[in-house]
């Protein structure tokens, strides 16, 4: 080097545009912080269902349960703006394909795991390819009659599904039957599921597809004059949101050893996804799991001390809460924080 050549010196400016690059880039990539910082986490709720008493256990693994459904719900509901009032119909899929395949024909519940995501994705595709193409309360109420048909058939359909009787799934325990007698195998495989659901989930919003999607939502009739195929990819939304519950459903039937057509179709349980998607703030990656996180420990816990005494009083905390979050929060809890945390920012800056 020539030593009368000399670097240029860091300027103050310099320094406060390296902070600001290297702050955008940590708000870029904070999705994917957080869930590799979930992985301890994970392991730490495991080991509480480990040692803790029943209840505690049962609660973190249902939280689980429904903070995955929700998650894969807001990929076309939060994500593409449809909203889906059968959800529950995919769920119901994967986990009556994973208990019929167990329990009539002896193959693993691991298998029956990816059937029953298979056939569940492959439904929302053939339902998605005449529903996607309406608009506002007829595809709500389209895919509402989907639900309520896949629950008659759950009912009438007894010879495969036991009707309104129900399915028992054997108990027993072994990682190959997917059953333990213990409830932390469940927090791990119900765990990882729900990340890769929020992996899939982030994927989806930090691509040209969640851009395309965002648009679609705002206001489709623009998007398509920018020259996006909004069937397309509500399609592909709707196909990935599908497969993803069945999922979740067939780790649930495993997890509760017992279905019936109510509990897996019924429309209780699209309107308990909708709504923890909507309270923690349905189209952002985490909105859904702050719902739940919410949510479930309450409805668990109000069902436990007061479910015998004054039966409902559940829902009627989650309608409250609901109006409250609408008139109070209408981004959800995440954009309160959100809001919140960016009106602190402000107020310090100006200081």
């Amino acid at each position: 080097m020539n030593p009368t050549t000399r670097e240029a010196p860091v300027t103050e400016p310099d320094k406060v545009s390296a902070a600001r690059a290297a702050g955008t880039a940590l708000v870029r990539h904070r999705h994917l912080v957080l869930w590799l910082l979930s992985l301890p986490v994970l392991g730490l709720l495991v080991a509480i269902t480990a040692t803790s008493e029943l209840f505690y256990g049962h609660l973190i693994v249902i939280t689980m349960v429904f903070a995955a459904l929700a998650t894969a719900w807001n990929i076309v509901g939060g994500f593409a703006g449809q909203l889906s009032l059968g959800h529950a119909g995919f769920f119901g899929v994967g986990a009556y394909t994973s208990s019929i395949l167990y329990v009539d024909h002896g193959i693993s519940p691991w298998i029956g795991l990816f059937v029953g995501m298979v056939l569940a994705g492959l439904m929302a595709l053939l339902i998605g390819i005449p529903t996607f193409r309406l608009h506002g309360p007829y595809f709500a109420l389209a895919t509402l009659a989907m639900g309520a048909i896949l629950l008659n058939m759950a009912v009438n359909f007894r010879e495969l599904t036991g009707g309104e009787g129900g399915l028992s799934i054997p108990f027993e325990p072994s990682w190959a039957n997917m059953t333990f007698a213990d409830r932390w195998p469940y927090a791990i495989i119900m765990g990882i599921f729900l990340l890769i659901c929020l992996g899939v989930s982030f994927v989806i919003a930090n691509t040209r597809l969640g851009y395309q999607l965002a648009a679609v939502r705002e206001d489709e009739e623009a998007a398509r004059a920018l020259g996006v195929n909004s069937a397309r990819v509500k399609l592909i939304a709707g196909t990935v949101s599908g497969l993803l519950a069945g999922g979740v459903g067939a780790i649930y039937a495993q997890y509760i050893l017992f279905i019936n057509p109510e509990s897996v179709f019924g429309i209780n349980v699209s309107i308990q996804i909708i709504v923890l998607a909507v309270v923690g703030g349905s189209g952002v990656v985490l909105g859904p799991l702050i719902g739940a996180l919410i949510l479930v420990p309450a409805s668990q816990f109000l069902l436990r001390d007061f479910g015998g005494d004054l039966p409902g009083l559940h829902t009627l905390v989650y309608g409250i809460v609901v109006i409250v979050v609408v008139l109070f929060a209408p981004r959800g809890v995440h954009g309160l924080i959100r809001s919140t945390v960016e009106r602190l920012t402000a107020h310090r800056s100006r200081r």
